[in-house]
């Protein structure tokens, strides 16, 4: 391997596959092409499956991710002396990453009124966040994730308010039919789910067009392993690998990225274009027999279930398997109860499962801005 020329995708096919588990196992040092100085870049990956992953890259590799975000967004429709709204964790006076890295763009910003964002913080109150979403209605695109922007249209339609943007851009996160289209309606506006990871923070988009995302070929290419079709599923389903075409500093060839996505019927490899993310394979709970249930079981039983405003499966230290919910109003819990485990049952009938409601919106997790709907409890219930 220390003599590997890659020079097509038929050298790419001979290399083995990684994980993050495996390169864990190695001296970051030694994933490297080069020694690590105080010029490079050091990413952490959030550390939602446990444990935070460094990724060193050179600050130009670190720039181009920037240029194809601004590469996407220019293709939707969006122009530099546009306003985009941010609706983060973040607080307002926060400095983004790309104006950490960009400094033409913080001067380009403030000298030339180019690149110009507003942010708002999930956590203020949401009577304050429709103020702000006021003061900026004519903004042409608002940029969220999935988990906080249904706190905002669970919010929206507790008022009876809806908006007219242009583009609406939600990231980080696996973005449901159920929800996009939900969104379209309250919004006014396209949804655009954008992928990436910190191994590769812009890999495609899907503009909602189509059902697939636009995989960004100049910059990655995809594979997709391990097709099946599960016990209970619809449709066939893969694991995405990834290799980074930007990142020489410390190269991510044939990285098993641990995301499921559904298998469209293309012959094409390095896949150019990616079907729905169901998402990680990370999130997997345990059932009776040794069966697994991840996000994917979870997205087809329940992201169209209409009685409730939120769900989340959550697993015990004990195995016990809960479904919580948090009820829109005027539904009535036992109702709820019974429909929900209905649905349960057309799949999963032989595993029990207890019904949980809760009162108040379910957080987004502080650390990452995401929302998990499966996840595994390191405690058991008070």
């Amino acid at each position: 391997m220390d003599r590997l020329v890659i020079r097509d995708w038929a050298d790419i096919e001979r290399v083995p596959m990684v994980d993050k588990a495996l390169l864990r196992t190695v001296p970051t040092q030694d994933l490297m092409t080069r020694p690590i100085t105080p010029d490079l870049v050091r990413i952490t990956t959030s550390g939602s499956s446990g444990e935070p992953f460094v990724i060193y890259q050179a600050r130009m590799e670190q720039y181009t991710s920037h240029v194809r975000v601004f590469a996407m967004l220019w293709e939707l429709g969006w122009r530099p002396w546009q306003r985009i709204l941010m609706l983060t964790r973040l607080e307002p006076e926060a400095v983004l990453p790309v104006e950490q890295d960009l400094g033409l763009l913080t001067r380009l910003r403030r000298g030339f009124g180019l690149f110009e964002r507003d942010i708002a913080s999930i956590y203020t109150p949401l009577t304050e966040v429709l103020r702000w979403l006021d003061a900026h209605a004519n903004a042409p695109v608002l940029w969220s994730t999935p988990g906080i922007i249904t706190i905002l249209c669970d919010f929206l339609e507790e008022q009876g308010r809806r908006y007219r943007f242009r583009l609406v851009v939600l990231t980080s996160e696996t973005l449901s039919r159920t929800l996009r289209a939900r969104c379209e309606r309250l919004l006014g506006a396209p949804v655009v789910s954008h992928y990436g990871l910190q191994e590769c923070p812009t890999i495609g988009h899907d503009p909602g067009d189509g059902g697939h995302f636009r995989i960004q070929s100049h910059a990655c290419m995809l594979e997709l392993i391990n097709t099946r079709i599960e016990e209970g599923g619809d449709g066939t389903l893969g694991d995405v690998v990834l290799t980074n075409l930007v990142n020489h500093t410390m190269p991510f060839i044939r990285y098993r990225t641990g995301d499921t996505s559904e298998v469209l019927p293309r012959p094409d490899c390095p896949a150019k274009v990616l079907g729905l993310i169901l998402g990680r394979v990370d999130d997997v709970l345990t059932l009776p027999g040794g069966r697994r249930f991840a996000h994917h079981h979870a997205h087809a039983l329940f992201m169209d279930f209409p009685l409730c405003a939120q769900f989340k499966f959550v697993q015990y230290p004990d195995g016990r398997l809960a479904l919580r919910l948090r009820l829109r109003d005027g539904e009535a819990p036992e109702a709820v109860r019974d429909a929900a485990l209905a649905r349960w049952r057309t799949r999963f009938a032989e595993v029990p499962l207890a019904v949980e409601f809760v009162d108040t919106i379910m957080p987004v997790d502080a650390r990452t801005g995401k929302f998990k709907n499966i996840e595994r409890l390191s405690a058991g219930p008070a």
